[in-house]
């Protein structure tokens, strides 16, 4: 199985601790962010391709080719335009099935291999605070949208931003939504569509911590150590 990080972002809410370092080199329990996304990835990965951007050239000299005996492979996304693009960019390279993580997450391995094991699925993580978008299962506990300002009171599902996939997702056009005043193709999106037609399963995480803001932050190095 084929990995692939994204992590092209420019982290323009962790600035300007970002203007020097991509997001994928913060250090938090003594290694780079990114370190822990590799360690989390689970055995059946063989190859990795990691997606870079803003200051590229610094997450391809402290990471390098090999991580565990594993090849990485580096792949530049020049125009940020979203997940999707981002993926998209690696369509001629990838085969089978696939596993996709975000490269500003912090994964429990243990779950990413229940998620590969799946020929399509998506990580979720089970929530009642209050979020402003949630993911929406069908009665089969299927992924099948995602629902805008969810109520307070429900149960709600956080996109942890970590998918199995295989070539199928490159049938469907990319979704396109706002983020914070312009539009991206978002790969969840995307998936919504995929999901009118294929079953896409759900795995929900036992551990999974976002830094992408500085509270965020904040808390991974208050547990981890920074």
């Amino acid at each position: 199985m084929q990995a692939i990080i994204l992590a092209a972002g420019k982290g323009a809410r962790l600035a300007p601790l970002t203007n020097t370092i991509p997001k994928a080199l913060i250090g938090i329990g003594g290694k780079p962010l990114i370190q822990h996304t590799l360690e989390a990835l689970p055995d059946v990965v063989r190859e990795i391709h990691i997606v870079v951007g803003h200051l590229k050239d610094q997450i391809i000299k402290t990471i390098g080719s090999v991580s565990n005996g594993r090849p990485i492979f580096y792949t530049e996304q020049k125009i940020l335009d979203g997940t999707g693009g981002a993926l998209h960019l690696l369509k001629d390279k990838l085969t089978g099935t696939f596993l996709v993580v975000n490269g500003d997450d912090l994964y429990a391995e243990e779950d990413l291999e229940r998620l590969a094991e799946h020929p399509v699925g998506i990580l979720l993580f089970k929530t009642k605070e209050s979020i402003k978008t949630s993911a929406l299962l069908d009665e089969e506990k299927r992924f099948v949208g995602i629902e805008a300002e969810p109520p307070k009171d429900e149960q709600k599902y956080r996109i942890c931003g970590a998918y199995v996939l295989d070539e199928r997702f490159f049938h469907y056009p990319l979704a396109k939504t706002p983020v914070r005043g312009h539009a991206e193709f978002s790969l969840p999106h995307t998936l919504v569509r995929m999901s009118k037609d294929i079953p896409i399963k759900i795995e929900l995480a036992t551990s999974w911590l976002p830094i992408g803001t500085q509270k965020e932050l904040a808390d991974a190095r208050a547990k981890f150590g920074s």
